[in-house]
């Protein structure tokens, strides 16, 4: 592995873990056994590493996606997959590092938000309209609303002032896109819905 890509996935490893903040360029050398010159060399600085590391970490995680919902057997089975694997990196990452970035590197935040913007084109927006060639979703819902709405709602569950303390992520689950779901579907939807997702009270 090239210096390059040894230095980004340890960072990635270092920031996932601990946040963006903390961790300091002299701990990422030291992680490495590397120096710190040659980081700075490949690097000019934490920021120049940040952006990469966020891109690369934002094109590996596309690609899952893509991987994971590719042979689903119906939209929701897609969503559900979606979900679970969502919750899975949620798990693996501490939520100091989605906090630095949105308070620390703004831009960034801006851009990634840019390149998984909803419409034609996005992985929700094909779901969507694989939904609706199933007779899962109804067939006279506008995709494009739909689809910013559904970024838009989970672009807000990293921000948990948003809502009452001590709100996981479970809840907003069960109590938002369910229901949003559930809404947009037909009863053969419903009943799909109600398989994967089996919430007792929504």
């Amino acid at each position: 592995m090239e210096a390059y890509e040894r230095i980004i996935s340890k960072s990635i490893e270092l920031f996932t873990l601990n946040g963006i903040r903390s961790v300091t360029m002299d701990q990422i050398a030291l992680e490495l056994g590397m120096s710190k010159r040659t980081i700075y060399e490949i690097f000019k600085d934490k920021d120049a590493l940040v952006k990469d590391c966020l891109e690369t970490m934002h094109d590996h995680y596309v690609n899952e996606l893509q991987i994971i919902t590719s042979d689903a057997p119906n939209a929701i089975e897609a969503l559900y997959r979606l979900s679970q694997h969502g919750e899975k990196k949620k798990a693996e990452t501490n939520r100091l590092f989605f906090e630095d970035i949105r308070k620390l590197y703004p831009s960034q935040w801006r851009s990634l938000q840019e390149k998984i913007k909803p419409g034609e084109g996005s992985l929700s927006c094909s779901i969507l309209k694989k939904g609706i060639e199933e007779g899962i979703f109804r067939d006279d819902i506008n995709l494009n609303i739909v689809d910013t709405f559904i970024h838009t709602m989970m672009e807000s569950f990293h921000r948990k002032e948003l809502y009452p303390p001590n709100t996981n992520d479970m809840d907003l689950v069960r109590n938002i896109i369910i229901p949003y779901y559930k809404g947009i579907a037909t009863d053969k939807g419903q009943k799909l819905i109600d398989q994967y997702f089996p919430f007792k009270k929504l």
